[in-house]
């Protein structure tokens, strides 16, 4: 019989390819949007703040009276660190949130990564903004609805904000059981007068625009912890005194002042 050669090994993967890297699946990319040439035409030079503004329907056809925001990369999250992630998006990325999630779990704030306490989150935040000065990040206690957080926001500053989110990761209203963490990198108010907030957060790419009323309204009824669905055997970390105490989540966000990144002045 003729002899059969085995056929030759395929041919190795090109060195610019990281095995070890997970490619995003299709909900982790930013869903493409078909945007008529109406609706948020004043945005079109900012993409993804007209993507945005389009989704929640904000000012789709009469431009805002005020708008800024801070051009701040999205990170995705990977596992329940929607906290860490989102100071890790305050900072560029450095440090990573898998770093911040190490220092936590040395402090002893978090098992898995998750954050039910307002008063850790902002002990790491700031232990991680260096060279920001003491007064660059501050616990706020009380409704987001309110001058001081209004002013900070049009001063240019930054919140890190707990909030229940719902299935498209809007502000809701569930007792504390879908508590997750945004970054708010700006504002906008529309032409009557309502104040939104532009945010961030580790389950999408997509910048969202949310009423500071409703977020306000969802981060004061954080009551009570719910096992999340997604971890049904994992054991959380509660605070003394459960979400709703002075160490937990309700009526609680971090305040920042003075970062580097660049504020984009819209309106």
């Amino acid at each position: 019989m003729p002899h059969i050669s085995a056929p030759p090994p395929p041919p190795p993967l090109p060195s610019s390819i990281n095995k070890t890297t997970p490619v995003a699946s299709p909900k982790d990319r930013p869903s493409v949007i078909n945007i008529s040439g109406d609706e948020c035409a004043w945005a079109w030079e900012y993409p993804e703040l007209q993507k945005g503004c389009y989704l929640n329907r904000v000012c789709q056809y009469i431009p805002p009276k005020q708008c800024q925001y801070y051009s701040v990369a999205s990170i995705l999250q990977v596992g329940p660190t929607c906290g860490l992630t989102a100071v890790s998006m305050l900072l560029n990325g450095n440090p990573t949130a898998a770093h911040i999630l190490e220092d936590a779990i040395a402090q002893e704030y978090t098992i898995n990564g998750e954050m039910f306490s307002a008063q850790y989150l902002y002990e790491l935040t700031r232990r991680h903004l260096h060279g920001h000065g003491p007064g660059a990040c501050q616990l706020h206690e009380g409704r987001l609805c309110c001058n001081k957080v209004t002013e900070l926001l049009r001063a240019g500053g930054c919140l890190l904000v707990p909030y229940d989110a719902d299935v498209n990761h809007a502000p809701c209203l569930k007792s504390g059981h879908r508590a997750h963490w945004a970054l708010i990198v700006g504002y906008l108010v529309d032409a009557h007068d309502k104040f939104y907030v532009l945010a961030r957060h580790g389950k999408t790419r997509n910048l969202a625009v949310w009423s500071l009323d409703e977020l306000s309204e969802s981060n004061a009824n954080l009551r009570e912890f719910g096992q999340p669905k997604g971890y049904p055997d994992l054991t959380f970390l509660q605070p003394p005194g459960g979400l709703g105490g002075s160490l937990g989540l309700k009526e609680r966000a971090i305040l920042i002042n003075g970062l580097p990144q660049q504020i984009l002045h819209v309106r």
